[in-house]
């Protein structure tokens, strides 16, 4: 009984095995309702509203910097504000201490959201116009150039075929005329050769005219040779010009002239 009275007084210190665990609450409604308290305490409960309204938050901020989401922020960022308006409406019923923070930054970047979205759908139409217009200032300038680039070749071209065209003629005429002054001298000369062999035949003996006859053969057929040459060189000369004229009409017809 002393033992016992010993352990029991008001100044003794209670043991571990004199402690007794924490009872969970009865219907009875007997005062557990303080162990309770203080376990929800020591173990915090996580809220689901702050953090969904956290979620979508940043949901709806990655789908405002988006180039084609931008127009889903808009309406993810009105339900983050709006669940993040409830859930710090109803921070005092949460235990868990990150509630408030949570709720307060998703509000937050709900607004970011709508900001983000709104921002995307005035000014990436106004941007695609722009764009649309430099392109095509672009295309027009680049159409501009090209067109100015034919016509100049188009002048080269034309300006080359008639410059090809008078050098061909001035030769071919200058030729011909060459070669008629050749035939005339060649004539003259054989004129005057046979009126000094006509005059000298009678002076000359028979051997000296078998001399003359032979000359003269050579001499005709030396005149035929050169003639055939130069009508050879004439034939020549117009199957050069034929085959410019030919390359000419090639040039155009690759340039579509």
């Amino acid at each position: 009984m002393v033992g016992i009275f010993r352990d029991t007084s008001i100044g003794a210190e209670p043991n571990d095995s004199q402690i007794a665990p924490p009872t969970r609450p009865d219907p009875s409604g007997t005062g557990e309702a303080a162990g309770d308290e203080l376990a929800s305490s020591a173990h915090p409960t996580h809220a689901s509203l702050p953090l969904v309204a956290l979620v979508l938050g940043v949901s709806g901020v990655v789908l405002g910097v988006t180039v084609v989401w931008f127009f889903a922020a808009i309406p993810v960022g009105i339900v983050t504000v709006v669940i993040g308006v409830l859930a710090r409406g109803r921070v005092a019923a949460y235990h868990d201490p990150r509630a408030a923070s949570r709720a307060t930054i998703g509000t937050a970047l709900g607004c970011v959201a709508i900001l983000l979205g709104v921002t995307g759908a005035y000014f990436l139409p106004r941007v695609i116009h722009r764009a649309d217009r430099f392109l095509g200032t672009m295309q027009r300038s680049v159409n501009n150039d090209v067109g100015q680039v034919n016509a100049g070749l188009s002048r080269d071209v034309n300006r080359l075929d008639r410059t090809l065209s008078r050098d061909l003629r001035r030769f071919e005429a200058q030729n011909r005329a060459d070669l008629n002054d050749l035939e005339k001298r060649t004539g003259a000369a054989m004129a005057a050769l046979e009126l000094r062999l006509n005059g000298d035949v009678a002076t000359v003996s028979a051997a000296e005219r078998r001399d003359l006859t032979q000359l003269e053969s050579r001499l005709q057929h030396d005149l035929e040779t050169l003639e055939a040459s130069m009508h050879k060189q004439d034939d020549t000369l117009h199957d050069t010009v034929g085959g410019l004229d030919a390359r000419i009409t090639k040039i155009e017809k690759k340039l579509g002239l």
